[in-house]
C-alpha cells in the first residue's frame, strides 16, 4: 500500500521577478514583506498559493520583488479541516523555494548573496484567510 500525504505540493512557478540595484544602494538593513493570496477549488481538490515577497533597503534603491504560485492538491480532507494545511503548511512548503530563488538571483547579479533566514510564516494566516477565493482551477 502506498503511503501518501493528504496534502501534496506539486510544483511552483515564479510569475514575476524584479531586481533593481540603484546607485548608492546599500544591500544591508533590508526589510522583507509578504502578500499572500490563494485560489481554492474544493471540487477538484486543488489549492494555488500566491505568495509575493518584497525586499528592499531603507532608501528603496535596492529592491527585489518576487511573485510566485505554489500548486497543491489534497484528498480526503474536509473543508473544516483544511485551514492548517492552507494557512500554515502551504506557505511553509513554498517559502524555501523562494528563498533559494532569491539567493540564486542575487548571487548571479554580482552582489553579495541575500540568504533569507528560515521564517515562521504563520503570521500570514489572517491576510491569507481573507484573500482566498473559491473557484474552479481546472
Amino acid at each position: 500500500m502506498e503511503n501518501t500525504s493528504s496534502f501534496q505540493f506539486e510544483n511552483f512557478l515564479i510569475k514575476k521577478s524584479l531586481f533593481e540595484l540603484g546607485e548608492n544602494s546599500k544591500v544591508s538593513d533590508l526589510s522583507i514583506g509578504f502578500r499572500p493570496s490563494g485560489k481554492l477549488d474544493l471540487e477538484n481538490q486543488l489549492f494555488h498559493l500566491e505568495l509575493a515577497v518584497f525586499i528592499s533597503d531603507s532608501s528603496e534603491a535596492f529592491k527585489v520583488e518576487i511573485e510566485s504560485v505554489g500548486f497543491f492538491k489534497f484528498e480526503n480532507i474536509e473543508k473544516d479541516n483544511l485551514s492548517s494545511f492552507l494557512y500554515h503548511n502551504a506557505p511553509a512548503i513554498l517559502f524555501p523555494y523562494i528563498r533559494a530563488y532569491i539567493s540564486s538571483l542575487t548571487t548571479l547579479s554580482g552582489i553579495k548573496p541575500i540568504v533569507l533566514p528560515t521564517l515562521n510564516l504563520s503570521n500570514l494566516k489572517d491576510d491569507l484567510e481573507q484573500s482566498i477565493v473559491e473557484t474552479s482551477l481546472k
